[in-house]
């Protein structure tokens, strides 16, 4: 019996809500998965049929042949429920959370090599990773975020979040998207996820605010982002690594290669700490309940069962043909449509000047947003640039937050890397000024430049806001190496090997084209350009630097522009 006494009160459900998350990790996908199966008497048959179809995959008697090199992108939303200020998480703290689950489903954290030497050999790359949607189901674009202010001061495990009719935000298409809600959950509990098979208008993973992500509101032991690690382990089929026996020692996780354990770990044990005949348990295992430091790894056993469900008849299958991670026209020429940004009230103070360029007004208060896009000024990439901004109040001057963003990919939004481009805050009405310089890799033509001022720090580039104002522009950049992709040449005219890579990639162009000619550039599933890679100007591409993951190979040769994935192992 591995239970400290603390963990069992905390089962017992004697310990306060608020000792039980900053101590414990308490997961209830497994009581989730009961009250479902006791609503939808076939939801057990469909479970039997995922079962059976995970188990023929992993063995090989399935006529899919295992996955080992082909990484999936799928694409999440994050309905970010709030009841207070300090609940309304940050862009910057959802990012982070991405980056976690990426790192830890391709087995780039850092922290795996503190895996035992008895369990190293089966420390997996599962091959999956995870973007912000970029359009929703309606091919509208997005930032892959969704926010709402409720009255609901905490929320249980009974799904309510997950509909607009009780309060909550409705999931999108879940045969395309992940579904991620972070909200006050209550009861100590940390999160909880769907199985596969059960209804699309729940399915997806739940997360507590103080749980989510790094920095800003994720509180210790738990702010290393694995509780979403752990719950989007059973997003895709996997189960608590002891099999929810209690201490029998009988349950499975169907799973040949975690050893058989008593019951759940919490803290952070030292190896090794045996029970039912083991040498030790694997706690460090995602699908355990230690403390986010003491887990850092998934097995091999585990990531078959997990890419299971991306083979033929597979129950999350639809991912593989989901464009919600692309943007909106995919950079063919399509004009960006971009979310709604507006403060609710302006009586008290708005934006009266914004100055870059040729842009210059001076206004009084707008009603919450303008629309400047008829105005425009052009910036040479990497030129070094300077913008003005100030507020106006009705009297007293209060502390606004400032955040201005440029779109240099021309993709609808603005949560990529570097297209913030000034972020301040300041409680007088004087100009205030943030220089800034334009990525030589910004795409020529005319984009979208936002100006946001709110009282509200959390506030961002999308969504409506309490006091303050939203001001568009158009820039136009000039002098950028990405440039009109409406000229596109077909794959066959340019090959790449080998590919999948460890090190380097070849480059072959039609034979009266030159590679020292060639402009290159590898973006990351986000769009964001990997400063690491090293084109030395022959046709090579070194890529060792690279994380494993999928990317794209964005070629300009004079006029034309190719693109081509590739995946680096």
């Amino acid at each position: 019996m591995k239970k400290t006494v603390y963990a069992a009160l905390a089962c017992l459900g004697l310990l306060t809500s608020a000792a039980q998350a900053q101590s414990v990790r308490q997961c209830a996908t497994v009581e989730n998965l009961q009250a479902q199966l006791a609503a939808d008497p076939s939801l057990a048959a469909r479970r039997a049929a995922i079962e059976a179809q995970a188990q023929a995959y992993v063995s090989g008697k399935s006529n899919d042949a295992q996955r080992t090199n082909a990484v999936i992108t799928i694409p999440v939303v994050v309905h970010v429920l709030y009841n207070t200020s300090a609940q309304n998480i940050s862009d910057a703290q959802i990012q982070s959370q991405l980056d976690v689950l990426n790192q830890d489903y391709s087995k780039t954290n850092s922290d795996y090599t503190k895996t035992p030497s008895a369990f190293a050999g089966l420390v997996a790359n599962v091959g999956i990773q995870f973007v912000l949607a970029k359009q929703t189901p309606t091919g509208a674009a997005t930032t892959g975020i969704e926010r709402k202010q409720t009255s609901t001061t905490s929320w249980g495990t009974n799904d309510a979040m997950k509909k607009a009719s009780t309060g909550g935000l409705d999931a999108w298409n879940s045969s395309k998207y992940l579904n991620l809600w972070v909200c006050n959950l209550s009861g100590g509990v940390l999160g909880y996820a769907q199985f596969p098979g059960g209804a699309a208008a729940t399915d997806g993973v739940v997360i507590l605010t103080t749980a989510f992500g790094k920095g800003g509101s994720a509180v210790a032991p738990f702010n290393l982002g694995r509780t979403a690690t752990h719950e989007v382990g059973h997003w895709l089929n996997l189960n608590h690594i002891w099999g929810d026996d209690g201490t029998a020692c009988t349950g499975t996780d169907n799973v040949s290669d975690t050893p058989n354990q008593a019951d759940e770990n919490y803290g952070t044990p030292t190896y090794p700490n045996p029970s039912c005949s083991n040498t030790s348990d694997m706690f460090m295992n995602y699908m355990d309940y230690v403390d986010d430091a003491a887990m850092y790894m998934f097995s091999t056993g585990q990531s078959s069962r997990m890419n299971a469900l991306f083979a033929t008849g597979g129950a999350r299958v639809g991912l593989l043909t989901s464009v919600g991670g692309t943007a909106p026209g995919g950079g063919g020429g399509t004009t960006p449509t971009y979310c709604a940004s507006k403060g609710t009230s302006v009586s008290y103070e708005w934006i009266d000047l914004v100055q870059l360029g040729s842009i210059n007004r001076t206004s009084a208060a707008n009603a919450g947003y303008y629309d400047g896009t008829a105005s425009s000024t052009t910036l040479a990439a990497g030129s070094a640039q300077t913008i003005y901004y100030s507020a106006g109040f009705a009297s007293s001057a209060y502390t606004e937050y400032w955040k201005v963003y440029i779109d240099y990919n021309q993709n609808g939004v603005f949560t990529d890397a570097g297209e913030l481009v000034a972020s301040r805050s300041s409680n007088v009405s004087t100009t205030l000024s943030s220089a800034f310089t334009v990525p030589s890799t910004a795409k020529n033509g005319a984009t979208r430049m936002r100006v946001v001022m709110s009282d509200a720090s959390a506030t961002t580039s999308c969504g409506s806001y309490s006091y303050g104002e939203t001001e568009d522009y158009t820039v136009n950049i000039t002098g950028g190496l990405r440039t009109s992709e409406s000229a596109k040449a077909t794959l066959a005219d340019y090959k790449l090997f080998p590919n999948p890579t460890s090190d380097v990639l070849n480059l072959v162009l039609p034979s009266n084209h030159k590679a020292g000619d060639v402009q290159v550039e590898v973006l990351d599933a986000r769009g964001a350009s990997m400063k690491q890679v090293r084109y030395d100007g022959s046709g090579m591409l070194e890529v060792q630097q690279l994380p494993a993951g999928v990317y794209t190979l964005r070629l300009k040769d004079g006029d034309t522009v190719v693109h081509q994935r590739f995946v680096k192992q």
